[in-house]
């Protein structure tokens, strides 16, 4: 089995990317957690969406140099996706923007499996110590966090099958003090 497969494997990369290389550095050094960069592209037939929206959009040029996203950790080491080449493209409704990449959301620099990991701590601990776990300050967590729910909240419509709002005030305490209860009438509970 090729060391490639094995990694692609590991890093849970689908078919359209290719591994161009890989190093694995700061072994010799015990101060340091060792980290594994992975020098990885897109297949060929894969480029030309935009990062935004994911439409096909016509290139616009080759960009603008290296980028990075740390990726779930590996064993031992902590893991980075390393792109040498991201062409831009040339989108009808966001103008120009990087192409979308299957292994992050657009506007980040950590993978979405990375993303999740992270944020799923988030939720059962704390931001601080879902950052301070791995080693990320808690604004990208935050961050992460709310990349996270916007995809969410795109993908469901949250007022489906509403049929009626009932708002009413309540008095509590004395003084002028009221309480506003809010609550909905799904469709299977009112009578036809």
């Amino acid at each position: 089995m090729r060391v490639n497969k094995v990694i692609r494997s590991l890093l849970g990369l689908g078919g359209e990317v290719v591994i161009v290389g890989w190093e694995l550095a700061g072994l010799d050094d015990t101060s340091v957690r060792p980290s594994l960069q992975v020098e990885v592209r897109l297949r060929v037939g894969r480029r030309g969406r935009c990062g935004r929206c994911g439409t096909k959009a016509p290139g616009y040029d080759s960009g603008d140099g290296r980028r990075r996203w740390r990726h779930v950790d590996v064993g031992f080491a902590t893991c980075e996706l390393v792109v040498t080449e991201m062409p831009r493209v040339r989108c009808p409704t966001h103008g120009v923007t990087v192409i979308e990449v299957p292994w992050a959301r657009h506007d980040s620099s950590f993978t979405a499996a990375f993303e999740d990991v992270v944020v799923h701590d988030a939720v059962m601990a704390n931001k601080q110590r879902a950052a301070d776990r791995y080693a990320i300050s808690w604004r990208a967590v935050n961050n992460a966090c709310v990349r996270l729910a916007e995809e969410a909240l795109g993908r469901t419509d949250l007022l489906e099958g509403l049929v009626a709002v009932a708002i009413d005030e309540v008095k509590y305490k004395k003084g002028q003090r009221y309480l506003s209860v809010t609550w909905n009438t799904p469709s299977e509970s009112i009578a036809t």
